[in-house]
């Protein structure tokens, strides 16, 4: 080995034990805050984004393996930002009172931690959103320049600067310090529920319930995606955790391997959906609607066991299609459930803490984790020694740095929107491109979050729309939490939808298929997903808001439109079904989304028509058997 060869294993070495002290030096700073109370805003944000900033450029150090210029780069940017942040710590006070006018040294050391921010998220995320907050900084800087339309009086380099860095708005937003508190602690619960081994419980669990019933191998696939994705909070990282346990196992049972692929992709997709633990952006909207996390874990409910719902009704049919076969042999869950159930105790003790005791997320995900820690003691196989804590505190530090980092980013685009009133323009021109029609404003808003959900993560997508779509819709008379959700839905299904898939690509590499043929059958298999979101707008009795009787009847509805569905999508009934009875389905369908006892009752007599005269041809057909 050369000289220099060996001289760069040293100090990658050494790296890595600098990174792994700073992972767990963040982990337990954010630990130790959930537990005590946060400190002053800006203090908490500034060394959350800074160690956030730290581990990311300590990274990318590690991946310049040959150019030592780009090394350089990344240790003066991760020193600079380092300071800029101890800077913020220190005297967030004084920034604060002089945020409008701020001095040579306030300048510096926030353009320092800007082109942190901005370089950082081309790093860890690529380099869609960089650009975009670029252009927004750009925007507001000449502003005065362009057309008259979009322009306004144009802002200096201080102005600018001083509200992205010294300000509550802009790069330390209320959501950074969302990042900073509730979303952290929950993705090291995540961490920490991942190294004690509930994921193997669920996974065994669901096994043993599911695997004799018909098409099992799929069935235990989504759920175990279900379970796993409520608290992985990434899309991908679901996909690779349950899609190498589940797939030979539904290639294995008959499933060809492409809808073994999609149907990883959706279900791992749907995680994100489904409470208590949804993803990072549903504490987002949290924040934004100004409600407990815990409303909008409610008001998700009832949607996201209706789209995994979704998933086994499209199961069936193809199971009943293919004659695909119960498992042979399956763990007996009875006996998983007595030897194991304590591993879910703290899952039950987070919906207990947040829902009944109604604590702060930030102190319900405390006690989950010490809850966890408590009776994973219980015995030893999953008890967490020293060693197992260090490494969760680690892992649910550099799990949580996209988050963190985007964050940031996207603060600075909300910032630069609302210094220069275009959020407000934005909102005016989507009500005139649709006329003031709201299904034609719902379908440019989800065509939006699906483009821009091919380049960029689920959060970003949210926090984007969020600001610029969400309100338009409120706007429209569509309540505030539809509106949020449906945006987050759509920023979510593009994951699934073509040309850019990331959850089927993701997929596609377990099941060795080309990734956009497995995109479109994950497209094909998640159709109800798309739905879903128009349903519980036109019909909010589905968020949890309204009657009982509404609540039970829009559901019941909603569960048969998705059934009908299932049916056209796969086209089989008992039998094969022509394209028209299929065509007559999806109008079906059509006709349960809107509010109205009318166009409902219709939707069910033609849909439930074509299942009888399906039901009475194959009735015959068996007879003459």
């Amino acid at each position: 080995m050369s000289m220099n060869a060996t001289e760069d294993s040293f100090v990658n070495l050494y790296t890595r034990k600098i990174m792994k002290i700073i992972a767990i030096s963040m982990s337990i700073f954010h630990v130790i805050t959930a537990a005590r109370g946060a400190l002053p805003t800006m203090q908490q944000r500034s060394i959350h984004l800074g160690f956030a900033i730290a581990l990311i450029y300590a990274q990318s150090f590690l991946k310049e393996e040959k150019s030592k210029f780009k090394k350089l780069v990344c240790i003066l940017i991760l020193l600079l930002s380092t300071i800029s942040s101890l800077y913020m710590f220190i005297v967030w006070e004084e920034l604060a009172q002089r945020a409008a006018y701020p001095n040579i040294i306030d300048i510096l050391m926030g353009i320092v931690l800007l082109v942190a921010v901005i370089d950082g998220t081309r790093r860890k995320l690529g380099i869609a959103l960089p650009i975009m907050a670029s252009i927004f900084i750009l925007y507001a800087y000449f502003g005065n320049l362009l057309p008259k339309i979009i322009r306004h009086k144009g802002y200096g380099i201080d102005r600018i600067v001083g509200m992205l860095y010294m300000e509550t708005e802009g790069i330390y937003s209320s959501i950074v310090g969302i990042s900073g508190t509730y979303i952290f602690i929950f993705i090291l619960f995540g961490a920490f529920l991942e190294s004690s081994g509930v994921g193997k419980f669920f996974i065994d669990l669901v096994t043993g319930l599911m695997g004799k019933k018909r098409g099992g191998s799929a069935k235990i696939s989504a759920i175990s995606s279900g379970l796993f994705g409520m608290v992985s909070g990434s899309v991908v990282a679901n996909v690779m955790a349950v899609g190498p346990l589940t797939v030979p196992m539904m290639t294995a049972s008959g499933y060809n391997k492409r809808f073994a692929g999609a149907i990883t992709s959706v279900a791992g997709t749907g995680g994100q959906l489904m409470p208590p633990i949804m993803g990072a952006a549903a504490f987002i909207m949290a924040e934004s609607l100004g409600i407990p996390y815990i409303d909008v874990a409610k008001a998700a409910f009832i949607p996201a066991v209706i789209y995994y719902l979704a998933i086994n009704f499209v199961i069936n049919q193809r199971a009943e299609r293919d004659n695909i076969a119960a498992l042979k042999e399956v763990p007996d869950w009875k006996r998983i459930l007595r030897k194991d159930f304590y591993l879910a105790m703290p899952l039950f003790a987070l919906v207990y803490f947040l829902a009944v005791i109604r604590w702060s997320p930030l102190k319900s995900g405390f006690w989950s984790i010490v809850s966890l820690i408590a009776v994973a003691s219980i015995k030893k196989a999953t008890r967490m020694g020293f060693k197992k804590i260090i490494d969760s505190l680690e892992k649910g530090a550099y799990a949580s740095l996209q988050v963190a980092i985007v964050c940031a980013l996207a603060g600075v685009i909300i910032a630069m929107l609302s210094l220069t009133g275009l959020g407000l323009r934005i909102s005016s021109i989507l009500i005139k491109l649709s006329g003031g029609n709201m299904a034609l404003l719902l379908f440019i808003s989800m065509i939006t979050g699906l483009i821009l959900g091919m380049g960029l993560t689920t959060t970003s997508v949210y926090i984007i729309l969020g600001v610029l779509v969400a309100p338009t819709l409120v706007q429209m008379g569509i309540a505030p939490i539809a509106a949020h959700l449906f945006m987050f839905y759509f920023g979510l299904l593009s994951a699934i939808t073509p040309p850019v898939a990331v959850a089927s690509y993701a997929a596609a590499s377990v099941v060795d298929d080309n990734p956009m043929k497995v995109g479109f059958e994950a497209w094909k298999v998640g159709l109800s997903g798309y739905i879903i979101p128009y349903i519980f707008v036109y019909n909010n009795e589905l968020l949890l808001l309204g009657k009982l009787q509404d609540i039970i009847f829009v559901t019941l509805t909603s569960l048969i439109a998705i059934y009908f569905l299932s049916i056209a999508t796969e086209a089989y009934f008992l039998s094969e079904i022509n394209l028209i009875f299929r065509a007559v389905l999806f109008i079906s369908v059509v006709l349960l989304i809107p509010k109205g006892l009318l166009f409902n009752l219709l939707g069910l007599i033609i849909g439930g028509g074509i299942l009888t005269i399906q039901y009475i041809k194959n009735k015959k057909k068996y007879k003459e058997i």
